[in-house]
């Protein structure tokens, strides 16, 4: 399969290279030699070259995200091996799921922005539509595809992705850009960046419009749309022996929710939302103690709170069974139904990093972090939870070509008691830019606040309704085995990795019921239904650019999941592929275009493709990028789930971006 694509990609590039290009080309092969070695930071929490990581590992470039014309973060994460990205219940609450296992609310994967943690433990997940980030802030995304708890404790349960922002000193100047589809979805951008002296500094604003889905699976109309608004400041000051940088970033939320199909239960001309407010702040200290021992000292806080505001007609009846009231059966009662989320985190962490000389590396960790949730729907008051970590990671040059990478993580949590995650990798380096790797690793996904101390109900007109209790969980394990082929090329600008992999999952627990059926079965919200399961598979993924500058990405996913449960098979998606490719056509014109394939994604099949030309014009003082093109839905399925249908197949867009 590789060979077939990496010969077409050949043929490809070979017809847009010219004969005065194949002199270039060949003058250019002394200094594509000498191609520096990619390094990487997300498996051991260090920079360390990629040909001598143990882990399966995918790095989406800055060239590559700002060429893929992709506007939300979470979108990017469709050109990783395994994963798949899509709305769910509404258009703010996608799915990024990794080897699938659930849907509503993926609970599976850590996510990371400049190292601080975006995972929610109150209500597992991650909010990606409230995240105060930029897709255009983003030098890489590094996804380490498996556990590694041994550096990121439990819930880097799947996958850890480390979203890394670029430098204020790479985006000198100001930067205004717009896109807009004929769908009624836009999206605006704004940062400036300066520098003075040993600081440097960036700020960042946008706001994102999604016009969501238009039907259910049975015709009726949806109530579906967002709006999202961000800035971000970043302050960063450096010089030869540290580096000091402050976060600060803030989103508001506002979208469009389901209406509630209960029967009794009406809403007259309005029509459900939610509103969400997001804060944080980060600041981080690296100080080089000796040329062999760095320290780094990092604290954030995090606060998020949300509402959800229901105006309805309600039969007295409905009010009877769920709030527990003897009123007259068919009165009708007017008032506001509120769900309400507030969540804190503060997180110190140590980090140190030792190396004595070129052979061996050591990582020392310790945070303690604490979470704070307040609701009267999902807890009827508050709870603090506190976590406690040590963690050590080691790589080790036992022999000249084979290196050792071990981890181990040790947990204490005030909620669910004490877990060790330990991880064992070889990797044997065939040369400077090849590897064969093998990893073994454990981790766990603790019981969140909701598995374990939720008191769910729901407040109409000052009314409490009839409680649903949670009764506990047992933690969920994972054990994975990993082999794994990477290789470099830099005469041809092109790397790949190839990997196989085995999963044995236990005790994995279902999502929770809605708030209705809890009740029906007596107020027991925890589901009774847990999983085990063993998935296999391969993965396979190509980065090529050419010397004329373009661009190419592949990627493949086959996974085979063996599990007794119909409800995780339909989670799984067992054929997953991508296609990126940005052609010259000449100096100031690109081809660009992108294909996603997913098979049984959620039962369905899924397949577009997008097409589109960008045009870059510079001066002395500007430039200026704009592009023209549209995508097409080449199944005719709903996306994910029955209710998310789209009229049209086809989408127009455009965009334009403008630095100075």
């Amino acid at each position: 399969m590789f060979r077939v694509m990496s010969g077409a990609m050949l043929l490809t590039c070979a017809g847009l290279v010219s004969a005065e290009d194949y002199a270039q080309l060949e003058n250019s092969l002394d200094s594509l030699l000498d191609y520096e070695i990619p390094a990487v930071v997300t498996p051991a929490r260090v920079e360390q070259p990629r040909v001598e990581v143990s882990s399966t590992l995918s790095v989406l470039t800055g060239d590559f995200i700002r060429r893929s014309n992709v506007q939300y973060v979470e979108d990017l994460l469709s050109y990783v091996p395994g994963f798949f990205v899509g709305p769910y219940w509404n258009s703010y609450r996608k799915v990024v799921a990794y080897h699938g296992t659930e849907l509503d609310r993926f609970r599976r994967i850590q996510v990371l922005v400049n190292g601080r943690s975006v995972y929610s433990s109150a209500y597992a997940r991650v909010d990606w539509s409230s995240l105060a980030l930029s897709v255009e802030d983003i030098e890489r995304v590094e996804v380490n595809r498996g556990p590694n708890a041994s550096s990121y404790g439990s819930n880097s349960f799947l996958a850890v992705v480390n979203i890394i922002t670029r430098s204020p000193v790479d985006t000198i100047g100001s930067d205004i850009s717009y896109t807009t589809d004929d769908q009624g979805n836009r999206r605006v951008y704004a940062q400036h960046s300066g520098l003075k002296d040993h600081w440097s500094y960036r700020v960042s604003a946008a706001q994102g419009t999604v016009d969501g889905y238009d039907l259910k699976g049975d015709g009726d109309p949806r109530n579906d749309g967002h709006t999202q608004s961000s800035g971000n400041m970043l302050f960063v000051y450096q010089d030869e022996a540290q580096t000091f940088d402050i976060d600060i970033g803030a989103s508001h939320l506002n979208a469009d929710v389901e209406f509630y199909e209960i029967p009794g239960v009406s809403y007259g001309e309005t029509t459900p939302y939610l509103i969400q407010d997001r804060e944080h702040i980060k600041v981080g200290w690296e100080v080089d103690q000796s040329p062999t021992h760095t320290v780094k000292l990092q604290y954030y806080y995090d606060r998020s709170q949300q509402t959800e505001i229901h105006e309805i007609d309600v039969y007295g009846q409905v009010l009877n069974v769920l709030f527990a009231q003897d009123l007259p059966a068919s009165e009708i009662y007017s008032g506001e139904l509120v769900a309400d989320l507030d969540e804190y985190r503060h997180d110190i962490e140590i980090q140190s990093v030792w190396t004595p000389d070129n052979d061996v590396r050591v990582v020392n960790s310790a945070s303690y972090r604490q979470d704070h949730v307040y609701s009267k729907t999902y807890f009827n008051g508050d709870y603090t939870e506190e976590l406690l970590r040590a963690a050590s990671n080691l790589s080790y040059r036992a022999w000249d070509p084979i290196i050792v990478n071990a981890g181990l993580m040790l947990e204490h949590s005030k909620l669910t008691g004490s877990y060790t995650s330990p991880q064992l990798g070889l990797t044997y380096k065939v040369s400077e830019q090849s590897s064969l790797r093998m990893n073994v690793s454990e981790a766990y996904r603790t019981p969140d606040l909701l598995d374990e101390k939720a008191e769910w109900s729901y407040i109409f007109n000052g009314i409490r309704s009839i409680p649903a209790y949670a009764q506990g969980t047992a933690a969920e394990k994972i054990t994975s085995y990993e082999l794994g082929w990477f290789h470099n090329v830099p005469s041809l600008g092109m790397s790949y990795d190839i990997s196989l992999y085995s999963e044995h999952l236990k005790n994995l627990v279902a999502s929770g019921k809605k708030y209705e059926d809890a009740i029906e079965d007596g107020g027991v919200l925890t589901s009774d239904e847990s999983y085990t399961a063993t998935i296999e598979g391969v993965e396979v993924e190509l980065d090529w650019r050419t010397v004329n500058n373009a661009l190419f990405r592949a990627t493949l996913a086959y996974q085979d999941t063996q599990t007794d449960s119909e409800k995780l098979k339909e989670t799984v998606t067992p054929l997953i592929a991508t296609l990126f490719a940005s052609l010259p056509l000449n100096d100031t014109l690109y081809l660009n275009s992108r294909y996603i394939y997913g098979k049984e994604m959620a039962t369905y099949d899924h397949e577009f493709l997008s097409l589109w030309l960008s045009h870059r014009v510079d001066t002395d003082e500007i430039s200026l990028s704009t592009g023209l093109g549209g995508t097409v839905r080449l199944d005719n399925n709903p996306y994910i789930r029955v209710n998310n249908v789209l009229t049209d197949k086809t989408t127009l867009f455009m965009f334009a971006n403008l630095s100075f």
